[in-house]
């Protein structure tokens, strides 16, 4: 029996989980935002979180890796950059959502293609699927009557993929 199998389907297992929650909630989330959009401060509500969320992960990577080189500073100051520039500047908050949920997809299946491919397979395979699951989650909001497909919109999941995928590589090179 292959050493790898438990391993290779449980992560395939959470980048498919991962996928799916993005397309199953597609249909649900514009209402819901709309209804806190009128309730609360919502824009102020989802940057407090997604302020949180990219902590959390910065948390979680600094913990299990260390930069330490010059390379490895300038690229995460690019990626965080890459972040903060786009959470900045989405106008959506539905948007700025998708802006994290396709890097850490990206990371979930660079992770599950890694197990069977080397590194640079890996990103390549990640980025390349990342970009087609994006573009797939425009297409099934063009089938929904509360969703509407923007070529902007894939472009934002392909970037959003890249910068995790760059967050990987900043901290993957620096194993510690």
């Amino acid at each position: 029996m292959d050493p790898k199998r438990p391993l290779r389907r449980k992560y395939w297992v959470w980048a498919l989980g991962w996928t799916l929650a993005i397309y199953i909630t597609l249909y649900p989330v514009r209402p819901v935002c709309e209804f806190l959009k009128r309730t609360i401060p919502f824009e102020l509500w989802i940057n407090i979180f997604l302020a949180a969320c990219l902590s959390g992960i910065a948390i979680l990577f600094f913990r299990k890796y260390k930069v330490t080189d010059f390379r490895g500073y300038v690229l995460l100051l690019i990626t965080v950059s890459g972040y903060l520039y786009g959470l900045a500047t989405i106008p959506h908050p539905e948007e700025k959502i998708h802006f994290i949920e396709y890097g850490i997809l990206a990371y979930l299946v660079f992770r599950a293609l890694r197990l069977d491919h080397g590194a640079g397979a890996a990103y390549a395979g990640a980025f390349a699927l990342t970009a087609a699951l994006g573009w797939a989650d425009e297409g099934i909001q063009h089938l929904l009557p509360n969703r509407y497909y923007q070529t902007s919109d894939v472009a934002l999941n392909a970037v959003s993929g890249l910068l995790g995928l760059l967050l990987v590589y900043v901290f993957q090179r620096t194993r510690s």
